[in-house]
């Protein structure tokens, strides 16, 4: 049976607009990993606000912490590869990705991914999975990403992005190989 609940999986960057989580009818999911992103030492004093939020909701069950399981992961980053994305996320973002995944094959069809990260989104729209991005607009497009040397144009692994060209030693960047209508 599936469920008809709105279910709303939280990144790091949505917690950080300080959101009214008594806004969403259904419930929220997030990982431990997305709620210490939160709690970096560096934003520790600006965030205590949305920290106690956060506590708030987890007391009142409107938040549930989940962390997914390892095949999930696995399967997320096999996908972030294909696309190119996998050097531009966390093991922070693969677990919500994949802690979205789990929901939707365990019969929860009402799954939506908030996220301003576009490479959240595109992996997310590669495994099927509805996302929505907060008070900025979305990806249109799947991507599939090059990375290149943007001197000498070379173009390589995508495991190697951020990285530098063994031709010229200009730093490894990426851009769109291709795009498909979602």
């Amino acid at each position: 049976m599936k469920s008809i609940s709105p279910i709303f999986i939280f990144d790091t960057n949505i917690f950080l607009t300080g959101i009214d989580f008594t806004l969403f009818s259904g419930i929220i999911y997030t990982t431990p990993s997305i709620i210490e992103e939160v709690k970096v030492s560096k934003y520790k004093d600006k965030n205590r606000n949305i920290l106690n939020k956060i506590t708030a909701a987890i007391e009142n069950k409107k938040l549930e912490v989940k962390i997914p399981k390892k095949v999930s992961i696995r399967k997320v980053k096999d996908i972030a590869k294909k696309t190119g994305d996998l050097k531009a996320l966390s093991e922070a973002d693969n677990g919500l990705i994949a802690l979205a995944w789990e929901l939707i094959e365990n019969n929860h069809e009402n799954v939506t991914m908030f996220t301003n990260d576009y490479s959240i989104e595109n992996v997310c729209s590669e495994l099927n999975i509805p996302f929505s991005p907060l008070f900025k607009e979305g990806i249109k497009n799947k991507i599939q990403w090059q990375v290149y040397c943007i001197n000498c144009g070379t173009v390589h692994k995508s495991s190697e992005l951020n990285e530098f060209c063994e031709n010229c030693g200009s730093k490894l960047k990426r851009r769109p190989r291709s795009t498909r209508l979602k």
